[in-house]
């Protein structure tokens, strides 16, 4: 059974680098368990300090606004991993996170955490690239969340989706693209607003809905639109 968690473990990108005998003796201190969709791992505002990581499923992490409303800070797929903040900086959690399928999760103690953060290179190096990818995507949400039109809004956010290296020209696919509610509150609005969004992006041409993936079929009309905002 260890052997089997060691190997879920090392599909989680921040472990693949990671020595049989590491991944097997961090299986042994972790806790795993099964959670329903809906179910809330992380509160806000709590002072447990232990280290996550997603094995399967999917979990939204989520804040309130000014008004008081839900926010969607981020959607995380599985295999990856979640909770390393309170970990390093012992402060209440910043944002709670909620299964939006059923998930397999496994966590670690903070002193766990610590050992394995700070004494690994290789876990150091990913957490640092990490929490950098994480600041470049809140400034690019918050440059998304700028937009008045909602089709703007959604344009900005499939934009921001996009691989480095990617050539205009070609037709993208964005494979399990996130439900309806998920991303009226990542975009901060309705659901009812997304459908009619997605419907005139689809109207245009510029993008093509196929059960959980959307493809981008004209990606510089989809700048061309942010430009016209």
């Amino acid at each position: 059974m260890k052997v089997t968690h060691a190997k879920l473990l090392a599909q989680v990108p921040l472990l693949t680098d990671l020595p049989t005998e590491l991944l097997e003796s961090l299986a042994k201190s972790c806790r795993f368990e099964q959670v329903n969709r809906g179910h809330v791992i992380i509160e806000r505002h709590d002072t447990t300090r232990r280290f996550f990581f997603l094995l399967s499923g999917q979990v939204r992490m989520l804040d309130l606004n000014r008004q008081g409303q839900e926010i969607a800070l981020a959607i995380l797929d599985a295999p990856t991993h979640f909770g390393e903040l309170a970990v390093i900086d012992s402060l209440p959690r910043s944002a709670s996170v909620q299964a939006t399928t059923r998930c397999e999760v496994a966590s670690i103690s903070p002193q766990d955490a610590e050992k394995l953060i700070y004494t690994v290179p290789q876990v150091s190096r990913k957490i640092m690239q990490n929490m950098a990818t994480v600041i470049r995507n809140n400034n690019l949400h918050r440059q998304v969340l700028q937009q008045q039109s909602i089709s703007n809004r959604l344009a900005a956010y499939l934009l921001g989706q996009l691989p480095k290296d990617i050539d205009p020209k070609e037709t993208v696919c964005i494979r399990n693209l996130p439900i309806q509610y998920d991303l009226s509150i990542l975009l901060g609005t309705t659901r009812e607003s997304i459908s009619r969004a997605l419907t005139t992006l689809v109207d245009e041409g510029l993008v093509t809905k196929d059960g959980k993936n959307l493809y981008l079929n004209d990606i510089p009309g989809l700048y061309q639109l942010l430009e016209e905002d």
